[in-house]
């Protein structure tokens, strides 16, 4: 992948699936913008891909399902290169439904 120097906005960055993402893609050399609901939990893991992988790391606090919450990441983020949309998901239930 050659994305070095690009720029990448995860949502559901704090933990999880998107926080596993964002640390791939910073390992890879892009700049990343984080962006969870849970300030505490987000800024662990901005704080854990910027001492491995020494990029720029910026964590938005929002809620990117809320139209203010998305326009705060926007201008928090600049311009974006690639987006990782990993926020809510379908209910619990069989895969199958």
């Amino acid at each position: 992948m050659r994305i070095r120097g690009r720029t990448a906005v995860v949502t559901g960055a704090s933990s999880g699936i998107g926080r596993a993402v964002a640390m791939h893609l910073a390992r890879r050399g892009a700049d990343v913008a984080l962006v969870a609901r849970r300030a505490e939990a987000l800024e662990a893991a901005a704080g854990e891909i910027r001492a491995a992988h020494g990029v720029e790391v910026t964590a938005v606090a929002a809620d990117i399902t809320d139209p203010a919450g998305r326009a705060e990441v926007l201008k928090a983020s600049g311009d974006v290169d690639i987006l990782v949309t990993n926020a809510g998901g379908p209910p619990p239930g069989r895969w199958s439904d």
